[in-house]
């Protein structure tokens, strides 16, 4: 009785180490792609125009999330480069089933072109997304108040 109590716990002990060791590897980098539509608004904080300010929500698709809606709020402060700007703001990425995927925002806008270079740094979010991590490249063009984006990159979760 005695032997088969301890095989018994080695197999428990067994099977507890694999089941660590999967989670394990599900919460390693996963790809990450993104294409958004949306529409934006711009504010100048004052006259001169050297920070303005951006709200800016779209639709699109993502992997891990599916369908989605994305909210976000920044802010472009103007460089010593005529119509170069800085970008840092944050972001909510909505799931259809409701969880959501926040981040952090930084580079740059080119006012002339009417492009921007953005990397995003996942900070967390509800659901599977709680502890996100990782760090996606957004391409993003701007036209007459409307955007387009392609973003890839990757995501622990």
């Amino acid at each position: 009785m005695k032997r088969y109590l301890s095989k018994f716990g080695s197999s428990l002990q067994a099977i507890s180490l694999i089941a660590v060791m999967s989670l394990t590897a599900l919460a390693g980098p996963r790809p990450f792609h993104l294409v958004e539509h949306g529409q934006l608004q711009v504010t100048p904080r004052d006259a001169s125009g050297t920070v303005l300010d951006v709200v800016a929500n779209g639709t699109g698709t993502a992997t891990h999330l599916g369908a989605i809606t994305v909210q976000r709020t920044a802010t472009l402060t103007a460089t010593s480069t005529p119509g170069i700007f800085d970008f840092n703001g944050e972001a909510v990425l909505i799931s259809a089933s409701g969880e959501t995927l926040t981040t952090t925002i930084t580079g740059t806008f080119n006012g002339a072109t009417g492009h921007a270079d953005l990397v995003y740094e996942w900070t967390g979010g509800t659901g599977r997304f709680e502890h996100a991590t990782g760090t996606t490249f957004w391409s993003v063009d701007v036209a007459d108040g409307w955007y387009d984006v392609v973003a890839t990159g990757q995501i622990i979760y």
